[in-house]
């Protein structure tokens, strides 16, 4: 009976074998599941509303890079904006924050600050893909606080159709002297104003005549950066012909008006031309194509393009064992791949259709297929080879907008003297940079 027992104990046991091996099978197929869903969060933090059309069009960037990472980590998407101070408070305190994109001017203000990684190391093959004088934007004292991602040159835009009205061929403006030329065939052939300009107390005031000011050879501070070189004569000859010149074919309320009004008046088909960037494109396709629109790129006419690239940054807080993950994803996202994506822009829900918000900044995509199906945007790739820089070091922020922007309208209205306004921010600027 002993025995009889023994076999039967062995029998059972043989029996439940199977049940436990497929058990623990289903046990690691549960916690192999489990993992992937558990996956680490990586914060990444733009600067528009995740829900816009700009939002999802990097989400869907973000969402191709989630599904082929096979790392630990995954990427989170979060709002943002471009406030200064919401910012820096992030950036104060231990937040939640991985990844963040900056606009160049903040890159150069936190990575003095020492809130920002030093890249440099991290990112040396990179460099050789972007346009060189975008990548040094990121750089302060040798060290590398910003990753470029994504940008905008400034492009001079014109409506073909007024144009060809007024009898002008857009290949013959090849200086600024040209544009003046066109603008008043313009006016004397059409009922159209020459161009549509910025005037009023605002930032874009500071860099559409920023543009001239780098185009006639001046420049706002000297190679150190600490002393204000705005104030002489290549400088007094830009700003008055900006005012003087092109201002006599401007709308009749530019001297109060920002880039938005301009916008209006050439979307309304009452101004030829206007200093826009892709928006400035897109806007008219976004309206039914009232008229077909052409774009010079403002080097072709002795002017140096206004960029805005936004960087990617890394928190000095950032731990140790999160750092190369974030730094993986930065690689993604100016990887070739990911690059290519950002010309296909933002869905318009109301167009059914898709428009670029901004252009990539690797050298190696002006013969990507998107380009040579649009070459209408090629102008704007070339702007930025050779930029006008808005915010040069982190300082003239400060000189911007207490003394340039202001001082400028003050000029346009002329209430001030162009002399009198290099001079204000030669004297307050210095006061500033040498702090």
């Amino acid at each position: 009976m002993k025995r009889e027992g023994y076999l039967s104990v062995w029998i059972i046991i043989l029996l439940l074998i199977p049940s436990l091996i497929a058990g623990c099978g289903s046990s690691n197929t549960i916690k192999k599941e489990n993992a992937a869903e558990e996956k680490e969060k990586l914060v990444f933090r733009i600067t528009w509303k995740t829900y816009s059309g700009r939002g999802e069009a990097i989400q869907r960037i973000v969402n191709k890079y989630n599904a082929a990472n096979k790392e630990d980590y995954e990427i989170t998407m979060i709002d943002g904006d471009e406030d200064f101070t919401a910012i820096e408070g992030l950036l104060n305190e231990a937040s939640p924050v991985d990844i963040y994109v900056l606009p160049y001017r903040f890159v150069k203000y936190f990575g003095c600050d020492n809130k920002l990684l030093d890249l440099k190391e991290d990112f040396e093959p990179e460099k050789n893909y972007i346009y060189q004088s975008i990548w040094e934007l990121g750089i302060v004292e040798g060290k590398v606080y910003g990753i470029p991602w994504v940008g905008h040159s400034i492009c001079l835009v014109y409506n073909k159709n007024i144009l060809k009205e007024a009898g002008i061929n857009p290949l013959d403006i090849k200086s600024i002297e040209d544009l003046a030329d066109a603008c008043e065939k313009v006016e004397a052939n059409t009922e159209a104003k020459g161009i549509g300009l910025v005037g009023a107390n605002h930032n874009d005031v500071s860099w559409m005549v920023n543009q001239f000011i780098y185009g006639f050879g001046s420049s706002l501070v000297d190679k150190t950066g600490n002393t204000v070189a705005v104030n002489n004569d290549k400088s007094k000859k830009a700003i008055d012909f900006y005012k003087n010149t092109l201002g006599k074919y401007a709308q009749n309320t530019w001297v109060n008006d920002t880039g938005i009004e301009v916008m209006d008046y050439f979307r309304r088909q009452q101004v030829a031309f206007e200093f826009q960037g892709v928006w400035g494109v897109t806007d008219i396709w976004k309206n039914g194509n009232p008229f077909e629109v052409g774009v010079i790129s403002l080097s072709d006419i002795g002017l140096n393009a206004e960029v805005g690239p936004m960087m990617l940054a890394l928190p000095a807080k950032l731990s140790n064992e999160r750092r190369e993950a974030a730094k993986n994803f930065i690689r993604f996202l100016i990887s070739k791949e990911a690059q290519e994506t950002i010309m296909n822009g933002e869905y318009s829900p109301e167009h059914d259709s898709y428009y670029p918000f901004r252009i990539p900044v690797r050298t190696d995509l002006i013969s990507s297929s998107y380009f040579e199906e649009h070459p209408e945007f090629i102008p704007f790739l070339e702007g930025l080879k050779n930029p006008s820089i808005d915010v040069p070091v982190p300082k003239w922020q400060q000189i911007k907008d207490q003394y340039f922007a202001p001082g400028l309208n003050e000029v346009m209205s002329d209430n001030l003297s162009i002399d009198e306004f290099l001079k204000l921010i030669e004297t307050e600027g210095n006061l500033i940079l040498q702090k």
